[in-house]
């Protein structure tokens, strides 16, 4: 479905489709790629059996995916730097690794699914199984918010085994014509401003990594084609924010969505936003609040668009998301919206910390610490309590190596007694996922 909706978008053959490491291929370059290595496969993996892609070179990825998705394979997308292959049938830099005898094959799979393995908070891969109808509401929706069109080339820096790079840096693109080029996720800003410059990029999708280091310092002279660059995978600090906002040279959007539910807000930042302030959700995603969940007047967000996962997968294969009639229980909590319907997140319903009984929601402690001005980055968790069940605690980034004294009585001072963390680690960095996530919980530092 994917690859025919790529094939019939009415763009020329010699178009430009994408470059990297230093080629280019047109459409038809692309398509007979794919066409040969679908061949291949087609005689190797059994219908209905599912096939990992587990590539570092993006043009493998790329070639790779619209072959398989041509055969109607149900295809999972696999970060390379994991440790070991999974048990299926899996294209590799390599070659094609045969499935392991006894592999479980999660047959229910439908053709032409698109499975992504998310971390989550919990830094346990799960994967969670997107149609291909979802996929492409999903790239379309962005495609259209964006503007992609076949005369303003974009750039994208993230990893295609991920959703957010795959819809954005890829299936939207190829969907619309848009040539798109790659750059290594781990780029700095001068490398970025060099693509920038030869492609003529004219949106940019990157990590909060790459942002973070744009900050405080003059933009490289390749970002001058800009329009608009878009952040996701974890909020963006303030400081960063402000930064490239002052250096006036593109428009910044962070966008707030997971692999469960595609793209949901597309907010342009100011730098003058509310904490957790993530926009309006796109055309087509309808929201609803449940009340009943969350303290201090706050509520799970429930969500309903058609570029929703079918599930996440289990022993048993895929099991449907968790709902409530048709709507998706994203585990979010917000704060009840006004007129202008813009969300503004204030945590996870399952990091909610009991406190004797009291609900505590760690946003509400990590804003308050992220207010003192020797703190870049702060994580509050849970940690056991003999006395209260649970009590906050608290890791902090330090914007200089000198030490801190009483961030506790910081808190004291501006939170209820039952949110004061019980302890704070300085540590020199949150452990984080490819995207940018914060994914483990307590890790070695000095308090």
């Amino acid at each position: 479905m994917f690859a025919s909706a790529v094939r019939a978008n009415g763009v020329p053959g010699s178009a430009v489709a994408f470059t990297a490491d230093g080629r280019t291929w047109t459409r038809d370059d692309l398509f007979a790629a794919a066409d040969d290595l679908g061949g291949a496969l087609g005689r190797e993996i059994p219908p209905g059996q599912p096939v990992a892609l587990r590539l570092t070179d993006p043009a493998a990825a790329v070639v790779a995916t619209l072959a398989c998705d041509a055969l109607g394979l149900a295809v999972v997308h696999v970060d390379p730097a994991l440790p070991e292959p999974p048990p299926l049938a899996t294209v590799t830099d390599d070659g094609l690794l045969p499935a392991r005898a006894g592999a479980t094959s999660h047959a229910s799979r439908p053709p032409g699914s698109h499975t992504f393995l998310t971390s989550g908070s919990t830094g346990v891969p799960v994967g969670v199984v997107r149609s291909g109808e979802a996929v492409l509401a999903d790239a379309r929706r962005v495609a259209a918010f964006l503007g992609y069109r076949p005369d303003e080339p974009v750039l994208n820096a993230t990893p295609l085994f991920h959703v957010y790079g795959f819809n954005y840096g890829l299936a939207g693109p190829l969907l619309t014509g848009a040539p798109v080029t790659f750059a290594p996720s781990r780029s700095v800003p001068s490398q970025l401003g060099r693509v920038a410059a030869r492609s003529g990029a004219v949106t940019m999708i990157a990590l909060p990594f790459h942002y973070g280091l744009l900050a405080g310092r003059a933009l490289p002279d390749g970002f001058g084609g800009l329009r608009q660059a878009v952040s996701a995978g974890a909020p963006l600090a303030d400081g960063a924010i402000t930064s490239i906002v002052e250096a006036d040279v593109f428009t910044l959007y962070n966008c707030y969505g997971s692999s469960e539910a595609g793209a949901i807000t597309l907010g342009r930042l100011t730098g003058t936003e509310a904490p957790g302030t993530v926009g309006r959700p796109l055309p087509g995603v309808r929201f609803r609040v449940d009340p009943s969940v969350g303290p201090d007047g706050t509520g799970e967000l429930l969500l309903w668009s058609d570029s929703l996962a079918l599930g996440r997968l289990g022993p048993e294969g895929v099991r449907p998301l968790p709902g409530a009639d048709g709507w998706f229980r994203t585990g979010d909590l917000v704060r009840p919206p006004g007129p202008d319907q813009v969300l503004q997140l204030s945590g996870r319903v399952n990091a909610l910390i009991n406190v004797a009984g009291e609900k505590v929601s760690p946003g509400d402690v990590e804003r308050v610490l992220a207010a003192h001005p020797a703190v870049a980055e702060t994580y509050v968790f849970a940690s056991p309590d003999r006395a209260r069940g649970q009590v906050p605690t608290a890791l902090v980034v330090l914007r200089t190596p000198e030490p801190v004294e009483n961030l506790v009585g910081w808190c004291r001072d501006k939170l209820a007694p039952h949110q004061v963390p019980r302890s704070i680690t300085i540590v020199a960095e949150l452990p984080r996922s490819a995207t940018g996530k914060i994914v483990t919980g307590p890790i070695g530092g000095r308090s």
